[in-house]
């Protein structure tokens, strides 16, 4: 299966690019640039939301880009 890769701002960006962190109070992601994409309960469900953001934006057009 090919990565979904999104240019932000000419950076591309992906899931295999997100710096992931776990805290005792959950997982908060970044982008590889340092955007920050948002905090959640679990790992898994960061992965999952940021998964659905990088998708929804690929398909919407929207300010960040689709590259394939």
């Amino acid at each position: 299966m090919k990565e979904k890769v999104i240019s932000c701002w000419g950076y591309p960006l992906a899931l295999s690019r997100c710096n992931f962190i776990n805290t005792e109070w959950g997982t908060i992601v970044y982008s590889q640039c340092g955007d920050f994409l948002g905090k959640y309960e679990t790992e898994s469900a960061a992965y999952e939301e940021v998964k659905a953001l990088i998708e929804e934006r690929a398909r919407n057009g929207g300010l960040i880009g689709y590259v394939e």
